[in-house]
């Protein structure tokens, strides 16, 4: 069963984030502002290190645990390793499989991806949304799910981690029958509460309870 967060304390104070813009000419020149610079997702922990401040702002706006945001973003990314990319190999910074359908008006990078048809997995070419940074990601992903009504569901129910990645598929947010499970899966699994106990020796580590 997926862990109730029931407090979270953190001794870094993290700022607002800015709103998402899409990512531009001028930034594709100079596409990674100092303070979200590319990394190498080498572990699990290293990732949870790096997206942790962008997941608390993002949950605070939310009213979800950031556990259940990191977790959503390292199962749709491999843990950082499968960000879409452009040919040239600039990083979209799409964290969370996003797509550039709809009134998009950013830069968008196609890339391979594998939907579910008719409960058969099937391997297609997408857009993906594109951003400048990490933080725009997490802040186009609260965004993307606030102004979408079909998501008003899992917006109700943010309490319950569980409830929540049900109610986001349930509502379409993936094609995978099984992605709510799987997520769980991960919060559950040894890589996480390892990666998550990282957090501490940056003096950012969350408080869980068990209930």
């Amino acid at each position: 069963m997926l862990r109730q967060v029931e407090e979270l304390r953190a001794s870094v104070a993290m700022p607002a984030a800015a709103p998402a813009q899409p990512a531009t000419a001028a930034s594709a020149r100079n596409p990674y502002p100092a303070s979200d610079a590319p990394f190498e997702p080498t572990s699990p922990a290293a990732f949870v290190r790096r997206m942790w401040p962008h997941a608390q702002d993002a949950a605070r706006q939310l009213g979800v645990a950031p556990e259940v945001l990191i977790a959503q973003a390292a199962h749709e990314t491999g843990w950082g390793k499968s960000v879409p990319r452009f040919g040239d190999g600039r990083t979209s910074h799409n964290l969370f499989g996003i797509k550039a359908h709809g009134g998009w008006q950013g830069e968008r990078v196609v890339n391979s991806t594998l939907e579910f048809v008719n409960g058969a997995a099937v391997r297609q070419r997408d857009g993906f949304r594109a951003y400048n940074s990490y933080a725009e990601s997490f802040s186009d992903y609260v965004n993307f799910l606030q102004v979408n009504p079909r998501y008003g569901e899992a917006l109700s129910v943010v309490k319950d981690g569980a409830a929540y990645l049900r109610a986001l598929q349930r509502a379409g947010y993936a094609t995978d029958p099984a992605y709510a499970r799987k997520i769980q899966g991960l919060i559950n699994g040894p890589a996480f509460e390892d990666a998550l106990g990282s957090l501490k020796s940056v003096g950012a580590g969350p408080i869980i309870r068990k209930s």
